[in-house]
């Protein structure tokens, strides 16, 4: 028999149940499996979402149901495959879960392990590679040492060199990738390869590609050269058509292990992936830089060469970086839809956002990647090549750009006496006066003392006036390219 006092507390206990699922549910830290909110539809080009053991656990939001992705186009015709490793997963890519990754319908993620980050599936992109290239390799040393490893992963790479190993192995990937993308999503208009770096701007990305042909043959990247072959560089991201990717893998089953043994011989994984799209699928590199690339807001080179091009992505971005421009886009991307007439990201905005409110004369232990020409003086020592290469004749010289490489102060006077598409920055260190047509942030350096300080500067004016000039793009610059 129950007495007073048992159903009193299991009433209260009730209640307290109660009261804990709705401010839970509130706060958005849990959700029923049957909750609508977290039910994802349309996951893909076919409406049904993947499998569980593909990706997306269920507290996901569908972007389309997702507060913080009001605005953001939600397609069903374009796939993200992010390529990192073990050694560096847990430290990259929770921070693209939190942010780009979060507008992205369907996305996969490979690696050099399986694992599961936040719930979501980490593929092993070397499951597949041929015995014949992986037995007595040393370059897969470090993918052995995480396969037996009993602890963490990071724990047991401290028997390594995780940074040197991983890029060693990093090389046997992309061929693998592309093959087990096809396998577990055929039917995809566009397929982005990016490295977990990768900063992918989403609605510039779907508009551009909106207006281009799945069913043409098309690899679109940011070139690069080895040995006169051009390729899409990997960290910048390339994107890969329908039609090519059945051309490449769809039509060729195992075409992975045959590159196995190449990739061994290759310095690099997109090198060889481009090797394997021309022998299989007849296609090459189309150049689509600056919208695809490899720099970031502190790197971006912004003047008369880059500032109207719509920028899809953007490399070498840690965690902070990526959270960073995350919260600005959104907030462009909230303001663009508030005018009535949303136009796309411009490199010109990175440069109102990133570099305009930082803009100084000069700044101490800083490298402002000034390198389109040299001052130096000859005499005092031997200069390398490429510093050599780099200098106008010594008859060209008005005379303050004579006496540049003296100190950083006539370095600045000799940019400052150059028209704007000669100098509009300069950097100096140790007897050289660097300058550059572009203007760029950079980075700081390490202190030095004496001449070896690096210093590094800006003409403000001439940097002021032609902005000013250029304030609004009365055409936005898409890669010259065919649909």
């Amino acid at each position: 028999m129950f007495t007073r006092k048992s159903i009193t507390i299991a009433l209260c206990a009730t209640i307290s149940l109660l009261l804990l699922l709705a401010t839970s549910r509130r706060l958005g830290g849990w959700a029923a499996v049957d909750d609508p909110l977290y039910q994802s539809d349309g996951h893909g080009p076919h409406g049904p979402p993947p499998p569980p053991e593909h990706n997306a656990p269920g507290p996901r939001p569908h972007p389309s149901k997702n507060p913080e992705c009001a605005g953001y186009p939600i397609p069903d015709n374009i796939l993200v495959v992010m390529k990192t490793g073990a050694s560096e997963s847990f430290n990259r890519v929770p921070t693209q879960l939190l942010t780009v990754l979060k507008c992205v319908p369907d996305f996969l993620i490979f690696s050099d392990m399986e694992q599961k980050i936040g719930g979501y599936q980490v593929y092993d992109s070397l499951s597949n590679v041929s015995a014949e290239a992986m037995e007595g390799n040393s370059d897969f040393d470090l993918y052995r040492r995480q396969k037996a490893c009993p602890v963490d992963v990071e724990g047991c790479n401290k028997q390594g060199n995780p940074a040197t190993e991983g890029w060693n192995l990093d090389k046997y990937k992309n061929v693998h990738m592309a093959e087990q993308t096809y396998k577990l999503r055929p039917d995809y208009d566009w397929y982005v390869f990016v490295d977990a770096d990768t900063y992918v701007l989403w609605p510039n990305l779907v508009q551009w590609l909106g207006k281009l042909n799945p069913n043409k043959k098309h690899y679109l990247g940011s070139v690069t050269l080895i040995q006169g072959f051009s390729f899409g560089h990997g960290g910048s991201g390339y994107i890969v058509s329908k039609a090519s990717m059945k051309a490449l893998v769809g039509e060729n089953p195992g075409v992975g292990q045959r590159y196995d043994l190449r990739a061994k011989r290759e310095c690099c994984g997109d090198y060889v992936f481009a090797l394997a799209l021309k022998d299989n699928a007849d296609v090459s590199v189309e150049q689509m830089w600056p919208t695809i690339n490899g720099e970031k807001p502190a790197t971006l080179p912004f003047g008369p060469w880059h500032w109207c091009h719509p920028i899809v992505t953007m490399h070498h971005m840690n965690s902070e970086e990526i959270n960073t421009f995350w919260e600005f886009e959104r907030r462009f991307r909230k303001e663009q839809l508030a005018s009535g007439n949303p136009r796309p990201l411009l490199i010109k905005d990175i440069y109102h956002e990133y570099l305009e409110p930082k803009l100084k004369r000069e700044q101490l232990d800083w490298d402002n990647k000034s390198d389109d020409r040299f001052y130096v003086d000859l005499a005092a020592k031997k200069w390398d090549d490429g510093t050599l290469h780099r200098m106008k004749k010594s008859e060209e010289y008005n005379e303050l750009e004579k006496v540049a490489h003296r100190s950083a102060s006539d370095c600045e006077a000799a940019c400052k006496s150059l028209p704007p598409d000669d100098c509009v920055q300069y950097k100096y260190e140790d007897g050289k006066c660097a300058m550059h047509k572009s203007f760029i942030l950079g980075k700081p350096v390490p202190k030095k003392e004496g001449a070896q300080q690096t210093i590094s500067g800006w003409d403000v004016e001439k940097i002021k006036e032609w902005t000013e000039k250029e304030k609004v793009c009365n055409k936005i610059q898409w890669p010259n390219l065919e649909s």
